[in-house]
């Protein structure tokens, strides 16, 4: 079976939408078509709710059996084609979705939300209007795997928009002749669109028993949450002799997934929320569960929600920040997990992560986007060794840190309880990819250290005194 998708805001539904409908299902173009008007909070003026808008086209096109109406972006407060589209087929398991589409809206199809997904699993009927010149958009939009189709049709240029204005100005009249009579009708009664026009009251508030009692959480589509943990810590480089330069390397941990999705791969540790725990309590859980490690701090990060980020459905991401002493933990880590060193290369917009643990490396790049707002986002184009959106996790996660560095204690978390001041300069320039002078460095650092009474004495090298962290962290 063949179905036609029409929507739009139908503010009101007039005569051309109803020839529109009408002409396509006496012409066989559809079986049925489903008109679906948009969510309340669409940006048009004077925009009735969607029960009054549901209403209209219930009353215009009342005995028709091929017309149904849905009220799915209404009661969803969206206005989404895609996400209806893939409701509607849900509904509709094997036939065909159409969806309509006007000329003048073809032109302006590459800037609706993933237009591309829409032409490669969906199909387009376009209504062509004589003098509009859509034939770079037909042969461009063809090329996709989805069914186009122009046809051509004698309508007019009826605006919902001038029918508003004439009640408006109280000019009745004017308006009926664009309106299904019964429409008209049931505008008039209303006083729906004319100018001292207010929305009805409700008498008597609902309670919230009355309201949870008609409640019913199937109206929404359903997602899931996952946890996932960038723990980050900096480790001594092992040196072939004692004059070597001092260096630290900055790592992260992973985990080799043993199972689907992904097997093989490399990915952060990770895991979905359950119903009875927030989501630091999942994020520890995770991170004990798949690595053994607990008693870390922690911090969220950043929700990474991007449509097709997993390949398992639609699943939000709550990312937090973890920094350890890799010392301290080292001996504790499951056989699957292991810390890489990793350093970033950038070169316009491309960086290039390596990482390298004992007996393993690899190189994986992203593309940094900056939005009209300058704010930055990731996107990778060379990823063959982690899985999921993990890459632009820990990217966002390294930006972070070496953000927060200047401007928090958050690097204390990384340390032993006592540590050199050279020790501490080289957690930071680990971080940071970048030399620090050494005056200005402990001119910065002077205030969040305490000097103790112990002393280390390395072979080749003057003794260092030792510091501890001194009062709270300001994270």
């Amino acid at each position: 079976m063949k179905i036609g998708v029409y929507g739009g805001s139908f503010n009101p539904c007039h005569l051309m939408h109803k020839r529109l409908v009408l002409e396509l299902l006496e012409k066989n173009y559809f079986d049925r078509i489903v008109i679906i008007p948009t969510g309340n909070f669409y940006k048009k003026s004077n925009l009735l709710k969607g029960e009054e808008r549901i209403k209209m086209l219930e009353i215009m096109f009342k005995d028709n059996p091929r017309v149904i109406i849905s009220d799915y972006e209404f009661k969803n407060n969206l206005i989404c084609t895609y996400r209806s589209l893939d409701y509607l087929q849900n509904m509709y398991k094997g036939d065909e979705l159409y969806f309509i589409l006007g000329g003048d809206n073809i032109k302006q199809f590459h800037t609706w939300k993933r237009y591309e997904y829409i032409l490669d699993t969906y199909n387009l009927l376009v209504i062509n209007r004589v003098g509009l010149d859509i034939k770079e958009e037909i042969e461009k939009y063809s090329k996709y795997k989805g069914n186009l189709l122009c046809v051509n049709l004698d309508l007019d240029d009826t605006s919902s928009s001038v029918i508003r204005e004439c009640f408006y100005n109280g000019n009745d009249l004017d308006a009926k002749k664009y309106l299904d009579n019964d429409v008209y009708e049931y505008i008039i009664k209303n006083g729906f669109y004319h100018k001292d026009y207010k929305p009805k009251e409700i008498s008597k508030p609902m309670t919230d028993e009355e309201f949870l009692k008609e409640y019913n959480s199937d109206m929404y589509e359903k997602m899931s949450i996952t946890t996932d943990i960038t723990l980050f810590s900096v480790s001594d480089i092992s040196k072939n002799n004692y004059r070597t330069i001092n260096k630290k390397a900055f790592s992260v941990l992973l985990v080799k997934r043993t199972t689907p999705p992904f097997m093989g791969k490399w990915c952060l540790p990770g895991g979905f929320l359950s119903l009875d725990e927030t989501l630091l309590d999942c994020a520890k859980r995770v991170l004990f569960t798949e690595t053994n490690l607990d008693d870390i701090y922690l911090e969220q990060l950043y929700t990474f929600s991007e449509i097709d980020r997993d390949i398992r459905g639609r699943v939000l991401s709550c990312s937090y920040l973890g920094l350890v002493d890799k010392a301290k933990v080292q001996d504790k880590l499951r056989d699957n997990a292991k810390f890489f060193n990793i350093s970033l290369e950038e070169e316009n917009d491309i960086i290039t992560i390596n990482f390298k643990s004992d007996d393993e490396s690899f190189t994986s790049k992203v593309l940094k986007i900056k939005n009209q707002y300058g704010i930055y986002s990731y996107k990778a184009i060379d990823n063959n060794y982690l899985a999921f959106d993990n890459l632009c996790v820990i990217v966002r996660s390294i930006k972070r840190l070496q953000n927060k560095i200047d401007y928090t204690d958050i690097v204390f978390h990384m340390m032993p309880e006592e540590f050199s001041l050279k020790e501490l300069q080289l957690v930071y320039e680990a971080i940071l990819d970048k030399k620090l002078l050494d005056p200005a460095f402990r001119r910065t650092i002077k205030d969040k250290v305490i000097k103790t009474d112990n002393i280390r004495i390395d072979g080749g090298h003057r003794p260092a005194q030792l510091f501890k962290y001194k009062g709270e962290y300001n994270d």
